[in-house]
């Protein structure tokens, strides 16, 4: 009888050391997360890593290629040409509540790109230039993969800042291939956002993520209501994000190893399951230690 009441009570305690080692290891693994920014924003840049993510229509815009040029020494773009940005090409994008959208392409190791229309047209761009466009009737779509920085340091000589915006974490569940919520942030006016990667060993570095550019059409009237500036979405993996506030280093966006037992639903339920099992092992212990003392008792 003895033997029998040992077994039973190792079973349940194995069982329950296994679960808690294995909330231990989901707790501690490192795992893959994605950061989204969603903003609103008067201003933004990046670093090109794809031209194939970099094909924007700026048909019925202004190009200048000389910086020390005026805007009346601009040339008309015919209506269907297309912007083809090389890799490595720094790209600025502003514009101010629903006014021309400002296209700044530097890239002092190469071309910037190719312009392509079915009209003769000068295709190749040198090391800067200028495209100013101004939807009329329907949005424009601007997509992008690359290093992303939103928004601009808040000083006097700034007249472009992010207006609003959040970030939001997607960490990878541990037993499945899916992604959880890991937290939300709500972004501030001013505020100046970054994608960064830690590598093993290394100093951290810009990381490459990927999203698009929402422009809103002049004519409001035609489409939507008035939207200022640019709607802004991208993604992509990372370490953190680093948020710049007025000029200062900010604070960095994380996901948060203690906040897996919330949201992770497989670690929720190993806590719970071992919380479970060691409750019922408590309860075998005292009914084993009364029935024990019942039983000398009885005998005694």
């Amino acid at each position: 009888m003895g033997v029998a009441w040992q077994s039973g009570s190792l079973i349940p305690a194995f069982l329950a050391l296994a679960l808690l080692l294995a909330a231990v290891i989901a707790f501690c693994e490192d795992r893959d997360n994605i950061f989204t920014v969603e903003a609103t924003t008067e201003t933004l840049s990046l670093v090109t890593s794809d031209e194939v993510f970099s094909q924007w229509f700026v048909g019925g815009g202004r190009l200048m290629t000389d910086p020390l040029a005026s805007s009346d020494d601009s040339v008309l773009l015919p209506a269907d040409t297309y912007l083809n940005i090389s890799r490595g090409t720094e790209v600025t994008v502003q514009r101010h509540g629903i006014q021309a959208l400002r296209i700044k392409l530097q890239n002092p190791s190469g071309p910037l790109g190719t312009l392509n229309s079915v009209e003769p047209l000068d295709t190749t761009l040198g090391s800067w230039a200028v495209v100013v466009t101004k939807p009329e009737l329907t949005p424009m779509i601007l997509p992008f993969r690359g290093v992303l920085t939103v928004g601009d340091d808040v000083t006097s000589q700034v007249d472009s800042i992010l207006l609003s915006g959040s970030i939001s974490v997607l960490e990878q569940q541990w037993v499945r291939n899916t992604r959880y919520v890991a937290g939300n942030t709500v972004l501030d006016p001013g505020d100046r956002i970054r994608f960064w990667d830690e590598a093993d060993g290394q100093e951290p570095g810009q990381a490459v993520v990927e999203g698009f550019i929402r422009v809103e059409p002049a004519n409001q009237e035609r489409f939507t209501e008035a939207v200022n500036a640019m709607q802004l979405i991208a993604h992509g993996a990372a370490s953190y994000v680093q948020i710049e506030r007025l000029g200062s280093t900010g604070y960095q966006v994380h996901a948060h190893r203690w906040a897996r037992f919330l949201y992770d639903p497989s670690l929720a339920f190993l806590a719970a399951l071992g919380a479970l099992l060691f409750a019922a092992l408590e309860i075998y212990s005292k009914s084993r230690e009364i029935g024990m003392h019942l039983r000398e008792r009885r005998d005694g």
